[in-house]
């Protein structure tokens, strides 16, 4: 299963609204989230592209949130 398919759905659905603004940007997003499986595939680039278009805010995240990306996918 890749990481698009993983998304927690209220993460995919920030996305897709803030594509009607930044389709471009989201579009980029989910076709390399379609190419990965692991979360650590992923650039910092990437994550931090990812938090930015999801309106995830570092400073509420946890180390634990960085290093695995629980808050994003579901992994389980």
């Amino acid at each position: 299963m890749n990481l698009y398919e993983q998304l927690k759905p209220e993460i995919k659905a920030t996305l897709c609204k803030e594509a009607e603004n930044y389709s471009a940007c989201i579009e980029c997003i989910f076709e390399e989230l379609k190419t990965k499986t692991r979360y650590s595939e992923l650039t910092i680039d990437s994550i931090r592209t990812l938090h930015t278009f999801a309106n995830l805010y570092s400073y509420k995240l946890t180390s634990s949130d960085v290093l695995f990306g629980e808050h994003i996918f579901n992994t389980k």
